[in-house]
């Protein structure tokens, strides 16, 4: 199959083909057990018994594990990506309901905030270059953004900003376990969806706020 197409679009008819379909159940195999053990503990067999094919039937819809790899991560962020785009060709962009539909597309895709931690505390001897080339998209966007809102890329609180917003951003649904537990309440809840989106957005204002500050010594 060819990395590069669409496997996700609908058919003319408005309805996803069979073959689409059983992509998009691998797909969501692949993810949460990448997710679960990482990309080089991760078998194709293990994916395929968990959709519930034989190994060889994979190779119909992608040409091996690392193009089923860049997959999962293109379905998850590419729409993320696609409209940190939108937003930056604006004039005068709005930033007010930006992490509310970021939040909204993470939740469709919770284990990539996993993904996306495994490759930023990958090893040198075991890098996870495709993990850490859209980590560092992601990165390059989050400067794009302060520019866009007029925080300069040289402004020193920069580096601190961008974690701290991925941070707050993917960790709510990296640690979807440990809010499962205080609050008995999964990540992608309505309510703690509702949460979430408030405490993003007093997040991002109290930047606009603090930039002018002198940090104190």
């Amino acid at each position: 199959m060819d990395g590069n197409s669409d496997i996700h679009a609908p058919a003319a008819s408005g309805a996803l083909t069979k073959g689409q379909r059983t992509a998009n159940r691998i797909l969501d195999a692949a993810e949460e057990l990448f997710a679960q053990h990482g990309h080089g503990a991760t078998s194709l067999r293990d994916i395929a018994a968990k959709v519930g094919l034989q190994q060889p039937g994979l190779y119909k819809h992608f040409t091996g594990k690392d193009e089923l790899y860049r997959q999962v991560y293109e379905r998850a962020l590419k729409p993320m990506t696609d409209l940190m785009d939108e937003v930056l060709a604006r004039p005068d962009a709005d930033f007010a309901d930006l992490t509310d539909r970021m939040t909204d597309l993470l939740a469709q895709h919770p284990n990539i905030a996993r993904l996306l931690i495994r490759a930023a505390i990958s090893s040198d001897s075991e890098p996870d270059p495709i993990g850490l080339d859209w980590l560092a998209r992601m990165v390059g966007y989050g400067r794009k953004m302060n520019e866009k809102a007029g925080q300069p890329s040289s402004d020193d609180s920069l580096a601190m900003q961008i974690v701290a917003i991925f941070n707050m951003l993917f960790g709510f649904f990296w640690a979807s376990p440990l809010i499962e537990s205080l609050s008995g309440r999964q990540a992608t809840d309505p309510e703690a969806m509702v949460i979430q989106k408030g405490l993003l957005r007093t997040f991002i204002a109290s930047f606009s706020g603090a930039a002018g500050e002198t940090p104190r010594s």
